[in-house]
C-alpha cells in the first residue's frame, strides 16, 4: 500500500483535519476558517469601564448640586421689637446731632459733651429729651 499522493494545492483544516479544496475558506466539516484569519475581538471591558465611573461620579455630582440649591435656607432668629403703644406714633427717624457753637483756640482739644453725643435710641421707641437746662 503505498501513501496517498499529497496534492500540493489541497490543504487539511486546522482544526479538525478534513481535506481542503484549493478554492475552500471555510472547512465543511466543522465550519473553521481555513484560510481565513480572524480578527480577534476587540477588548471592551475598560472603555465601558471608564464610561461606566464617569457616567456615575456625573450623577453624582448632578445630585449633590440639586441638594444643595434646593435646601432651604437656615431660619434666621429675629427678636421681636415691643409693640408700640395704642394711639402713639413709631418713631424711625433719628435724632441728629446736636453740635455746640463754642469757639476753640488753635491747639486747645475739645471733649465731646453730652449736648453733641447723639443718644442712642432703638426702633420703635421715643428717644428722651436731652436738651441741657441752663443754670
Amino acid at each position: 500500500m503505498s501513501a496517498p499522493e499529497h496534492d500540493p494545492g489541497a490543504s487539511t483544516c486546522p482544526r479538525c483535519g478534513a481535506p481542503l479544496a484549493p478554492d475552500q475558506d471555510w472547512c465543511l466539516a466543522c465550519g473553521a476558517p481555513a484560510r481565513t484569519r480572524l480578527a480577534p475581538t476587540p477588548n471592551w471591558h475598560i472603555p465601558a469601564a471608564i464610561i461606566a465611573i464617569v457616567v456615575t461620579l456625573a450623577g453624582a455630582a448632578l445630585a449633590v448640586a440639586f441638594v444643595e440649591l434646593t435646601r432651604d435656607a437656615p431660619a434666621v432668629a429675629t427678636t421681636a421689637a415691643p409693640a408700640p403703644a395704642e394711639g402713639a406714633i413709631p418713631s424711625t427717624a433719628t435724632t441728629p446731632p446736636v453740635t455746640s457753637s463754642v469757639a476753640t483756640t488753635p491747639g486747645a482739644t475739645t471733649l465731646p459733651t453730652a449736648a453733641t453725643v447723639p443718644p442712642a435710641t432703638v426702633p420703635g421707641q421715643t428717644a428722651p429729651s436731652t436738651t441741657p437746662t441752663a443754670p
